[in-house]
């Protein structure tokens, strides 16, 4: 089941996010706090997959400005602007539920809820397996982003 993040889906989030840091075989490029996610739920900017009532993946999709103290998100912004974008992401699996379909079945239920607007967002340029989702979700890489000795690909739709 796919739909809205809610305060009962805390702690399966952060559960989600923790392993998917690269200290745990993850990519993720930015590690949120649990008020950012508390935020991000009450303001709408969150979809979870739910397999038997645990969460199994998140995406967040945020104004801008709910992300500007993410380093490399301020240097996406600053190399890729399109005021018009929200951005999309970070979205994460669970290890156990990859291969699913419900990172695109996630995906799709943001541009609903999100009414197709323009999104845009970033992936490390290492990341096949992401760099591939993306572009199955129709997003396409519209340039690249150096940051802190990483090289990022930027997405868009």
């Amino acid at each position: 089941m796919v739909g809205p993040a809610t305060p009962a889906d805390l702690d399966g989030i952060l559960e989600v996010q923790e392993e998917n840091q690269p200290e745990h075989g993850g990519s993720l490029s930015a590690r949120f706090p649990r008020a950012w996610f508390e935020r991000a739920i009450a303001n709408g900017w969150l979809v979870v997959a739910r397999v038997d009532g645990r969460v199994a993946g998140y995406v967040a999709f945020t104004p801008q400005s709910a992300q500007l103290e993410v380093p490399v998100i301020r240097a996406m912004l600053e190399a890729h602007l399109d005021a018009a974008a929200y951005l999309h992401g970070p979205i994460c699996v669970g290890v156990a539920y990859r291969r699913r379909g419900l990172a695109g079945a996630m995906f799709r239920e943001q541009r609903e809820i999100m009414r197709e607007a323009p999104v845009m967002a970033f992936i490390r340029e290492d990341n096949a397996a992401s760099r591939r989702a993306h572009a199955g979700l129709g997003m396409a890489e519209v340039g690249t982003v150096d940051h802190a000795g990483v090289r990022y690909v930027v997405v868009a739709a």
